[in-house]
């Protein structure tokens, strides 16, 4: 109680203070391998929240109870013990899904912000920083092959962000996020380790997003997905991606197991989700989620 009533505070004396951010407000620096929405900048990040900013209006509890806990700002930083902090959107708190995103090389961690909404109708998601630091840049991380690890990851940041979960909602019932069923995202280099997470523990990642993937996706690694979604930017490279996907698509037929789907993203380079990234991902979703 005492947590909301500060949330309270401080966000009557953010409005009440601060000027309203300009659509390509200052933000983390963008390189190739990370996803931002330049040329198209109305959904900016504009730094990681604390636990003094200002609610967000992303959902956070159903319909019939209004008078809910709103969640903080997007995205909002989690500290996971033994770990680099989680960057987080928080999803209804009656919704125990969790949507795990993995960025590209060194790239943005919280790149997923122009998406951000679609994806927390379904779920929360939490945004995993790379397990290798990259030399000469400052904060960004990028992948090893070092699966277990990553998977141990994976759940000891969902048990994380759990925890901050009752904090927020302390006046509704909380529905505890699923470990066992997560929903993983990757970009670039990013949705390379989404296949092998996919491969190595099928139980668990049973329904991933592949977003421009580098080289041609591995049929034999999503096979045992029961969704694949491969994406890639309509201004970007994507010919290998098609390819991966027709022949994911005539593998699944052969096994008789799995749905495969294709999806671009208009005026996206690489490095870019475009201008209609949260349109694009609310319908992906949906199909993925089904």
């Amino acid at each position: 109680m005492v947590l909301r009533a500060r949330l309270t505070f401080f966000a009557l004396l953010a409005s009440a203070c601060a000027s309203p951010p300009s659509p390509g407000g200052a933000g983390p620096a963008t390189s190739a391998t990370e996803v931002s929405t330049a040329p198209h900048p109305t959904a900016a990040p504009t730094g990681r929240a604390t636990a003094a900013a200002a609610p967000s209006a992303l959902p956070s509890a159903a319909a019939s109870n209004t008078a809910a806990p709103q969640p903080p700002a997007v995205p909002f930083a989690v500290e996971v013990p033994g770990d680099v902090s989680v960057d987080v959107a928080f999803g209804p708190p009656d919704v125990g899904r969790a949507i795990l995103y993995m960025h590209g090389h060194c790239g943005n961690p919280i790149a997923f912000t122009p998406w951000a909404e679609a994806a927390t109708r379904h779920g929360t998601l939490i945004s995993l920083r790379g397990d290798t630091k990259c030399k000469g840049r400052s904060g960004r991380r990028k992948w090893s092959y070092d699966y277990r690890g990553i998977d141990r990851r994976i759940r000891a940041a969902i048990a994380a962000v759990d925890d901050k979960r009752w904090d927020f909602f302390d006046s509704v019932k909380v529905t505890p996020l699923d470990p066992e069923d997560v929903v993983l995202i990757g970009y670039s280099q990013g949705a390379k380790r989404v296949e092998f997470m996919t491969h190595h523990f099928p139980d668990r990642y049973r329904r991933v997003v592949s977003i421009a993937v580098a080289d041609e996706p591995s049929p034999y690694r999503l096979k045992p997905a029961e969704r694949v979604l491969l994406m890639g930017g309509a201004w970007d490279a994507r010919k290998h991606i098609k390819e991966g996907f027709d022949a994911l698509k005539r593998l699944q037929k052969r096994v008789g197991a799995g749905k495969a789907r294709y999806m671009e993203f208009p005026e996206a380079r690489h490095g870019e989700y475009g201008p209609e990234a949260n349109e694009v991902m609310s319908e992906a979703l949906e199909w993925l989620l089904k």
